[in-house]
């Protein structure tokens, strides 16, 4: 019963001037839900930001008190929910006139992976009128890979499904945050904001 993950992670940031920010990022997992050959995934991201209202050909103009370009790549991982998805389980509650047995309890699958999201965000993020009006336009890609999936096969196996790694599937769209202080003031704030999404999604 249960599951176990060891994980290593990390990180590296750089920051200059307050105005150009890069940071990068690297992990490596392993988990118990997966076979001793598949077990360790390796993910990684990169990121990087441009705090245009430090530029000076922005910091004089009066109506602008925030404005940053801003992107990330980046890989994880999705693991089974299944703990033994991977390996053999053997069940005793078979029985054959009247005495004891056991049998297969499931459809293991020892190849079995993680499952790889790649995902990019492209964004911009401004304050206009002292906040009076601010927001973010944000651009996002997610490509997930060797999906995790109980795939139909013959019941002569015994079984209906097995968990398999299969398909790839594509989630973009665009996502828009527009808010405003209404009120902001030492002893009162108050905030308001709408956001809305597009979001296209295609089987590869």
């Amino acid at each position: 019963w249960g599951n176990s993950i060891m994980s290593a992670l990390s990180r590296v940031e750089y920051n200059f001037d307050e105005k150009y920010f890069a940071s990068a990022s690297y992990r490596t997992d392993g988990s118990s839900k997966l076979s001793p050959e598949n077990r360790w995934g390796n993910f990684w991201s990169i990121a990087g930001s441009w705090n245009l209202a430090k530029e000076n050909f922005i910091v004089n103009i009066p109506s602008i008190n925030a404005l940053r370009l801003r992107s990330s790549y980046g890989v994880n991982g999705t693991l089974p929910s299944d703990n033994f998805a991977w390996r053999a389980l053997v069940t005793y509650g078979n029985k054959y006139m009247q005495r004891p047995g056991g049998g297969l309890g499931n459809s293991p699958n020892p190849n079995l992976t993680w499952e790889n999201n790649y995902s990019t965000n492209i964004a911009l993020e401004f304050g206009l009128f002292k906040n009076k009006l601010f927001g973010t336009v944000e651009y996002y890609n997610r490509d997930s890979k060797d999906l995790l999936q109980d795939v139909p096969q013959s019941m002569i196996t015994g079984f209906g499904s097995s968990v398999r790694n299969v398909g790839q599937i594509n989630n973009k769209g665009v996502e828009i945050l527009l808010g405003s202080d209404i009120i902001n003031k030492q002893d009162l704030k108050w905030t308001l904001s709408v956001n809305a999404a597009s979001l296209s999604s295609k089987v590869i």
